[in-house]
């Protein structure tokens, strides 16, 4: 669903110009066109209202975009905090593509406050696994989450395109380690690059950069920049800005 704001724009600015004394009424009415448009770009509207109340959620705590599955199942949990979690969301030059948030029986999701999933990613969380997802982050497109025990994201993260985090082995090899999933921490303000790779075990501290096509294999201290297969320590001390 898609509102626009041209007609408004001319009807207001007439009046604005009829009436000086109701200029600053005028504008603020047409900011929250522009706001009420903008909130609803694209949303699959009548799929979001269903999504919403079949998981017992206020309206709009989860919102829907095209080619977009959405599923919970029977003794799933969502825990909504604040905000809002949109799922499918697309820039505007690229096109819609399949995705899906998949939270199995027994799984949980917990929403922090405002946050972006963009379109073209798989995340499912497997029986008895939990997904937490901070405020403020977004996962850009194509990312691959696969949650078996628990992956924690934490307040402003970001997560670039093509990104892969799993917190499983899923197979356990011969003369390896007996340890075949173990949680995933992600701190707040965490850059993580495009084509990198977050695997079991790892806790990646505040404020830390992970290069693009890097693979994570241990944890990390705050504010590191950290880089290469595997990961190793770039340079200490780092500061990024959004």
């Amino acid at each position: 669903m898609t509102l626009t704001t041209d007609e408004a724009h001319v009807d207001v600015c007439a009046v604005a110009t009829h009436h000086p004394k109701a200029s600053s009424i005028v504008k603020r009415l047409y900011a929250s066109l522009h706001k009420i448009s903008d909130f609803l770009r694209d949303l699959s509207l009548v799929r979001t209202v269903v999504c919403n109340w079949r998981s017992n959620l206020r309206p709009f705590s989860i919102m829907l975009y095209p080619k977009t599955h959405f599923h919970v199942g029977p003794n799933a949990k969502v825990i909504h905090k604040s905000g809002h979690l949109r799922i499918g969301r697309r820039w505007s030059v690229a096109r819609f593509r399949h995705s899906e948030l998949i939270i199995a029986d027994g799984g949980t999701l917990e929403v922090g406050g405002e946050s972006e999933i963009f379109t073209g990613c798989s995340i499912i969380v497997d029986p008895g696994a939990t997904l937490s997802l901070g405020s403020g982050c977004a996962i850009n497109m194509n990312a691959r989450i696969a949650v078996f025990n628990r992956v924690s994201i934490g307040n402003r993260a970001l997560i670039s395109e093509n990104v892969t985090i799993r917190d499983s082995d899923n197979h356990a090899v011969t003369g390896g380690s007996e340890v075949v999933s173990a949680p995933i921490a992600i701190g707040d303000d965490v850059l993580i690059g495009v084509n990198s790779t977050i695997l079991k075990g790892v806790s990646i501290g505040d404020g830390c950069v992970v290069a693009a096509g890097s693979v994570v294999t241990r944890s990390f201290e705050p504010r590191m920049l950290i880089g290469g297969v595997p990961a190793r320590i770039i340079r200490a001390n780092v500061n990024w800005k959004p």
